[in-house]
């Protein structure tokens, strides 16, 4: 490859990782937004003991999505190696092993979950006057699981093309229909049982829409029996196999908590809780666009061995993901008690510090995301593994104790904990691998990063202390918590400017230094204002 090819090669896919991030990051801004508005919303129709069972059933299936988390990587990232490599009928070979191997592997669990079902929610501890719709939720929920899983290769086929632009019109289209749904079948009285309608309209019309797309982006695309492969199922079963492990210690990471509440505590307690971690774990999708474009993009550059591209791509995406992330986790740390009255009411005030705490320990893991991406792109996953585990042993110690001495606050410190340490475990070995020094970590990445949440320290003492929840209604909360956060991010700015040549980097400053006035017109103008 030459000069000018590999110029050429990393200018094409940074502006397509650009584009990606970009769709990704929009959609999830819209996810973020709708899932607040519609939370008090569906708390106004159901029980919040209602509100939990339906996000403990997906509890559940997360783990019954593990066959499906190591297939979808699989998918990703051997379709952009092999179209790297112009090997085009292999994609064939690997879409029809994978959709025919999920789909026989469907149709022999269903039977299993649907005889045990009841045994499954008696072991949880659900009420007998629950525990119809429970069931119902639950096998529902399984149906739409499976067959979202079973046909998920055409979506990431398209993804390891790297259109993901195109997927996430797809899922924002669904998405819109989804609310629309909901909102009606929650007016007509149907109650719980409304989410799961409105979820699985809106996986229909994403399966139909990817198959569609899949077929136009690959006129080629061919799904037989006579196409099924050992090598391709090999591969499944060996990098998928490693990611599946991967996905269910990430799974136990995330949920062993709510297990523990849901154990020890009541079925209120974690619809408390999983209001407390919704926030975060919404807020993790933002700046997560950039992480998830990396995997088609990684793979792609070692399929044209461009390893120093990659070591850069980790580094540069990482500081940008952080300095994405640190405004929106900030705000959600100094400003908890105004998002919980605005959004929830005085009632979820208990939620407050769980929030805070479940903020900062999720901003923390953000570190390892652009990381574990590329690895997964490359097709290496111990290290993840490694990080995963560490993490999962110190969560199965601290938060039985955590639980039993101070309730959700503490299982939410425990979970704080293990994260932060993971996370740090993580960064020491793979800055090694990627040949990031810690003064290069240090300068791009934390820098930037202390110089934001250090803006908002005097904004966060005035919400804390020189305001009055008990005084002010919702309204006039979110009012302070529109003028905090604006006065929040025009203080970062001033100090990013302010101290732009220690923070910014070289090219940073050449791309700050072409905005002026004529810039701005010629990107936000019509062509036909520019003359008038």
């Amino acid at each position: 490859m030459t000069v000018a090819d590999m110029k050429d090669t990393k200018t094409n896919l940074h502006k397509r990782v650009s584009k990606n991030s970009l769709y990704t990051a929009l959609f999830n801004i819209w996810y973020l937004g709708t899932r607040l508005a519609l939370v008090p919303f569906i708390l106004s129709y159901v029980s919040i003991e209602e509100y939990g069972l339906w996000t403990f059933c997906f509890v559940i299936l997360s783990y019954i999505g593990l066959a499906a988390f190591g297939f979808n990587t699989t998918y990703i990232r051997y379709t952009a190696d092999y179209r790297s490599r112009n090997e085009d009928h292999k994609l064939n070979e690997l879409l029809s092993t994978g959709l025919i191997s999920m789909t026989l592997f469907s149709v022999a669990l269903f039977p299993i979950l649907y005889f045990f079902a009841s045994d499954i929610l008696f072991l949880l501890d659900v009420g007998a006057d629950l525990h119809q719709v429970a069931r119902d939720l639950f096998l529902g929920s399984t149906v739409i699981f499976m067959l979202n899983f079973s046909f998920s290769g055409f979506q990431n086929i398209l993804e390891g093309e790297q259109r993901i632009d195109l997927v996430r019109k797809i899922q924002w289209f669904a998405s819109f229909i989804e609310i629309i749904l909901l909102i009606l079948f929650l007016a007509i009285g149907s109650g719980i049982i409304s989410l799961l309608w409105a979820y699985g309209i809106r996986y229909l019309i994403i399966l139909c829409l990817n198959i569609l797309f899949a077929y136009k982006t690959f006129p080629q695309l061919r799904v037989s029996f006579s196409a099924y492969r050992r090598e391709a199922l090999s591969q499944f079963l060996n990098f998928g196999g490693r990611l599946q492990l991967i996905g269910f210690l990430s799974i136990l990471n995330q949920s062993i908590d709510r297990i523990f509440i849901a154990k020890f505590l009541q079925l209120e307690a974690v619809g408390f809780y999983e209001a407390a971690r919704k926030l975060p774990n919404i807020g993790m999708t933002l700046p997560s666009a950039v992480a998830g474009s990396m995997i088609p993009a990684a793979a792609h550059l070692q399929g044209i061995k461009q390893q120093a591209q990659i070591n850069n791509a980790v580094l540069l995406g990482t500081r940008y993901l952080m300095i994405l992330s640190s405004i929106p986790y900030a705000a959600l740390i100094y400003f908890a008690p105004l998002i919980i009255e605005t959004w929830l009411g005085k009632e979820f005030a208990v939620i407050v510090p769980v929030m805070q705490i479940l903020a900062l320990g999720t901003f923390i893991n953000l570190l390892s995301g652009v990381g574990t991406s590329c690895l997964r792109g490359t097709g290496d996953t111990q290290l993840e593994t490694k990080y995963m585990g560490v993490s999962l042993i110190l969560l199965l110690i601290t938060a039985p104790i955590g639980l039993h001495i101070f309730g959700l606050v503490g299982i939410a410190g425990a979970y704080c904990f293990s994260q932060i340490v993971g996370t740090i475990y993580f960064m020491v070995l793979s800055n090694r691998l990627f040949e990031i020094t810690r003064i290069q970590f240090a300068h791009k990445i934390l820098c930037p990063v202390a110089v934001i949440f250090l803006s908002g320290v005097p904004l966060f003492l005035t919400c804390h202390f020189g305001i009055d929840l008990n005084q002010i209604s919702r309204w006039e909360a979110g009012g302070l918590l529109l003028t905090l956060f604006s006065g929040q991010v025009t203080l970062v700015l001033l100090n990013l400017l302010i101290f732009k040549n220690k923070l910014l980097l070289d090219f940073e400053k050449q791309k700050l230094g072409t905005i002026n006035i004529s810039f701005i017109k010629s990107k936000l103008l019509p062509k036909r204002w520019k003359h008038a």
